[in-house]
């Protein structure tokens, strides 16, 4: 199956799924390897697949088996550059819990770098989006639409 990502006018549209990944009070993030900023782990969403099943497709690739979906917490609409590129990003970020040990990814291709995080040191981690930190420090209970533009 097909990533949805589309290049549309100046920017490049994707539909993509995102977790929150908990052990404690530790938080799993990811960076592009080179790169000081770290992301939620997921990954876009393929035609045909709908955002929970994309959602545990990807983490099982990337950190391979051992965790809980529990439930969608937020839709990011997302506006940002990366590398002379516009995008428009539709996330639907879910929260999980890890039970797992180690992190081992289940494809060959993954290249990211994960790292855990106490809730404490997050105020120091250059996150993007950025205003995700708040609902990972304060989860509610309601879905909730967060709109982030970056660019403009």
């Amino acid at each position: 199956m097909t990533d949805i990502s589309l290049d549309m006018n100046e920017y490049r549209v994707n539909l993509r799924v995102a977790a929150i990944v908990r052990r404690g009070d530790e938080v799993l993030l990811c960076r592009p390897p080179g790169h000081d900023w770290w992301f939620l782990p997921g990954g876009r969403i393929k035609v045909n697949e709908d955002s929970l099943t994309a959602v545990r497709r990807e983490l099982t690739e990337e950190i391979g088996p051992g965790f809980e979906v529990r439930k969608p917490t937020a839709v990011v609409e997302n506006f940002f550059n990366l590398d002379d590129r516009r995008f428009h990003e539709i996330c639907t970020v879910y929260e999980v819990t890890w039970h797992g040990a180690a992190i081992t990814a289940t494809v060959e291709d993954v290249t990211e770098v994960f790292g855990w995080f106490s809730l404490a040191e997050l105020s120091d981690v250059v996150l993007k989006p950025d205003l995700i930190k708040q609902r990972i420090l304060n989860p509610r209970a309601e879905l909730e639409l967060i709109v982030n533009r970056e660019n403009g």
